[in-house]
């Protein structure tokens, strides 16, 4: 039985559809939401959510956020979403060289922190295309 997502960001809805499973990262590892589950609000961190629709999986790379399950449709928020088909490695790449060099110049510990993630968000599409693409 199909149930439908919403992905969604700052931006608004990225984009909306139906899937048999979603698979999600989570603090405690990954957690699986199946059709009829009961009503849920789960915390997420930056991974790859992976959904099944009539066999085919679909991966999308994302960037911590919550889920909020209930009555057979599911909204993830999350600071940003892609579809893993989207990802441009070569902008990650550079995304890295840009969060490297701000971490080795920060000031102060909440820049290192903001650049932290800004590293971890891209190494993780950088990761989820090279897994899922090849």
């Amino acid at each position: 039985m199909l149930f439908k997502v919403d992905f969604v960001t700052y931006e608004g809805v990225y984009k909306t559809i139906e899937t048999e499973k979603l698979n999600i990262p989570t603090s405690e590892g990954r957690r699986t939401i199946l059709s009829n589950h009961m009503p849920l609000i789960i915390p997420m961190q930056i991974g790859v959510i992976e959904t099944c629709k009539d066999g085919v999986l679909s991966h999308y790379a994302v960037n911590n956020g919550v889920l909020y399950f209930k009555d057979n449709e599911a909204e993830v928020i999350a600071d940003s979403v892609i579809d893993v088909e989207e990802i441009d490695v070569d902008l990650a790449y550079k995304e890295i060289e840009k969060a490297q060099k701000h971490i080795e110049e920060a000031k102060r510990e909440y820049e290192k922190i903001l650049y932290r993630n800004k590293l971890e968000v891209a190494n993780n599409l950088i990761n989820a295309a090279k897994k899922y693409l090849s």
